[in-house]
């Protein structure tokens, strides 16, 4: 016990404790890394059964059996720690049917492994020997009554009588003629405790085990591991065969622990239909027992478990449609029971584990601390840029985007960002309503004729404009509107009857040249107008002289008309350049 003390983890104990019937007081503890534990304090005087515990708990390894950390001795008696277990008795109020009957199970492989494995007898098989640990298996304990089976004679049982349930004794241990059972019977003494177990714990089973199986189970103790004669109580392994152990969890339990010895049919039997077999559990039951079991590098190799059922257990429950299967686990039981599983499988480096996990990180990333993303999550899912698998890589990007929205791009990317891409997109929604009163468009604009412009009208005009509009050296914004596609100047043309040289009668022109051939000027008196228009006139020979509109302006060759210029035109605004509306040219 000293190289044990001197290895011993300093911890912490809890108050308060629970005291089994046999007077040993049980206290939860927590240890120097912050794990918890679970310390058992004998008193001084019973240093020979503690040590005897402590050999055992040390040399036999199974996962029903009560794992043992450490025996020391303290002022206040000996201190076994042991893993974080309570009682049976405490928990058993809290326990469904189906956890009862899986922790009989469990108890029942334990008893088999002591008999089978190290020719061992418990002698002791009760109530306050069993403890239920965090995941929800039942544990084995109370080993300080142990003892080879060609040890178990009338003289130690008789020692350790103080410390054994009253219950669990056998009839025969009452006879006189009492002697040491043979080793090929030495399992009759646990079968019988165990039966007396078994037979106290039926009474809490509710409806959901089938009355005709509960019934042919009973019958079955009472026969085989009640029966008062040693020699007729069968082996225990003859019960792991019987209907009371062939439920859906027991089974899926005993498939995950074996999946290694499975053929390919079989697991992909298995996991075919693995979510319907699940989906009747109790959530606490499947956090507990089948998280462990599913949640690994087995199982996430498994294509149809990847497929078919494991989208349903790496995310919690939320509001889904009618229709759609919903999450197997609340979000607190997700919280408490996969979290801290999914931590652990982001620090195994396996290309299979790590494509299942991305794949589905948007569905549980949110219910990670901020803590457990800066400094478990984010460092992890970086190391697979530098991957030279293309698919990790790519699924890799993906989760940093995810990771982003909770983390900010500062904690992902890293550096100093600047602002590369601008916000210019062209608005299309932006409409100039040029029927509104005041628009200073909607005035008619007058062109100026061969250079002679209404010095007036042009001052007039121009404050009309707005100031921005006479920077032409300024690009347009992309925000304004874009240049109406009908933009058009319409100048109505008069009938010139007297012109007979014109060529061709002239109608409405929007942007295409014309000539007047053979005008001369020479033949054309020209004055200018009190109002600033421009009147041509040519001499006919009935005497009166009819007024020419002209339509278009001149080329800078040709001479002024005397003409009377009607000004029709409508103009539609075309970005900086409505001040600079030039008349289109016509050759003469």
């Amino acid at each position: 016990m000293g190289s044990e003390n001197s290895a011993l983890k300093s911890y912490t104990l809890k108050e308060p404790p629970f005291t089994l019937p046999s007077g040993l007081a049980v206290y939860p503890a927590v240890l120097q890394d912050g794990k918890f534990a679970s310390v058992f304090v004998y008193k001084r005087e019973n240093e020979d059964k503690v040590n005897k515990a402590a050999k055992h708990l040390k040399t036999l390894r199974h996962p029903c059996l009560l794992r043992f950390l450490s025996c020391t001795v303290e002022v206040d008696g000996i201190h076994l720690v042991t893993e974080r277990v309570q009682p049976l008795e405490v928990a058993l109020e809290t326990l469904s049917s189906a956890e009862v009957c899986a922790g009989i199970y469990d108890i029942l492989l334990a008893l088999i492994f002591l008999h089978d494995r190290g020719h061992l007898t418990h002698n002791n098989v009760c109530l306050s020997s069993v403890f239920v640990s965090e995941d929800g298996h039942w544990k084995l304990g109370g080993m300080e009554t142990v003892c080879k089976v060609s040890q178990a004679t009338p003289e130690f049982l008789r020692s350790i009588q103080s410390i054994r349930d009253p219950a669990s004794i056998p009839p025969e241990e009452m006879s006189p003629e009492f002697t040491t059972l043979p080793e090929c019977h030495g399992h009759a003494r646990d079968a019988f405790s165990f039966g007396t177990l078994v037979e106290s714990l039926l009474t809490i089973l509710n409806e959901q085990v089938s009355a005709d199986v509960l019934s042919s189970f009973q019958q079955t103790l009472h026969s085989t591991l009640l029966n008062p004669i040693p020699k007729c109580r069968p082996a225990l392994c003859t019960l792991l065969s019987h209907d009371f152990f062939r439920n859906d969890f027991l089974e899926v339990v005993n498939f995950l622990k074996s999946l290694t010895l499975k053929s390919e049919e079989e697991k992909t039997e298995f996991f075919k239909f693995l979510l319907d077999r699940v989906s009747c559990l109790s959530e606490e039951l499947i956090a507990s027992r089948l998280v462990p079991l599913l949640l690994n590098q087995l199982v996430f190799a498994e294509p149809v478990a990847v497929k078919s059922f494991l989208p349903y257990l790496l995310g919690p429950k939320k509001d889904h449609a009618q229709g759609e299967t919903p999450c197997l686990l609340s979000p607190a039981l997700f919280q408490s029971r996969v979290i801290p599983v999914l931590l652990q499988l982001f620090e195994v480096h396996e290309e299979h584990v790590r494509m299942v996990l991305l794949s589905h990180i948007e569905a549980y990333v949110e219910h990670f601390t901020q803590e457990q993303l800066k400094k478990v999550i984010l460092p992890q899912v970086l190391l697979g840029l530098r991957d030279t698998s293309d698919s990790i890589v790519a699924i890799t990007l993906h989760s940093l985007a995810v990771l982003v929205s909770l983390l900010g791009p500062e904690v992902v990317v890293g550096g100093e960002r600047t602002k590369i891409f601008k916000r210019t997109a062209p608005s299309f929604t932006k409409n100039i309503d040029l029927s509104l009163e005041g628009d200073p468009f909607s005035q008619p604009i007058k062109f100026p004729i061969n250079g002679l412009s209404d010095v007036k009208n042009t001052s007039e005009d121009s404050e009309n404009f707005p100031s921005s509009s006479k920077k032409s050296e300024e690009w347009p914004d992309w925000s304004e509107p874009e240049e109406p596609e009908n933009q058009t100047v319409n100048i109505q043309i008069w009938p010139r009857e007297t012109c007979d040289d014109v060529k061709s009668q002239c109608t409405t022109l929007d942007v295409e040249e014309s000539s007047w051939d053979d005008c001369e000027p020479s033949s054309l008196d020209t004055k200018v107008n009190p109002g600033g228009g421009i009147t041509a006139t040519k001499p006919v020979t009935s005497g009166e002289q009819k007024p020419i509109p002209a339509l278009l302006s001149l080329t800078e060759e040709s001479m002024p008309w005397k003409s009377s210029l009607p000004q029709k035109t409508s103009l539609v605004q075309r970005g900086d350049d409505a001040d600079q509306i030039k008349p289109p040219k016509v050759s003469s």
